[in-house]
């Protein structure tokens, strides 16, 4: 009997697969991947944007200084709000002045001085900082100092 029913069920599925040929062969069809689009043309590019590579050596050195042990935490808080706050345009603009009126003075291949002039951009007062780490808690208010 149990060979009867295995007869039968092999016999139905090859029905329903030749009946379902040509359903399934027009869904494979419609369901092709359609050809690429070319991307749409920049219209006209801005004769101002920074130089792609001084951004990108901006970037690089925003990233490392984040995940340096060796960097302050108030440098990468400093960097982190000034990014959130400025466009990487404005930025890199900032850093590319700097930079050209301090020629001699900053080198784009020593990441270590980029950075100092990023940080300078972004608001860091190196000598505040250092004050601010040298002088004792002042008790505040309502607080008595011991």
């Amino acid at each position: 009997m149990s060979k009867r029913i295995v007869e039968r069920v092999g016999a139905l599925a090859s029905a329903v697969t030749l009946a379902l040929a040509p359903v399934v062969a027009s869904a494979a069809a419609s369901a092709a991947v359609p050809a690429p689009v070319a991307a749409p043309a920049v219209a006209g590019t801005p004769a101002k944007n920074p130089d792609t590579k001084n951004v990108m050596l901006y970037l690089d050195v925003f990233y490392a200084a984040l995940h340096s042990d060796k960097v302050d935490h108030t440098v990468k808080q400093r960097l982190v709000g000034c990014l959130y706050d400025n466009s990487l345009h404005k930025i890199t603009t900032a850093m590319d002045n700097t930079i050209a009126q301090n020629a001699g003075k900053v080198h784009l291949d020593k990441p270590n001085e980029v950075l100092d002039v990023m940080a300078l951009i972004c608001g860091y007062k190196p000598k505040a900082a250092a004050a601010a780490a040298k002088a004792p808690a002042k008790a505040g208010p309502g607080m008595k100092g011991r």
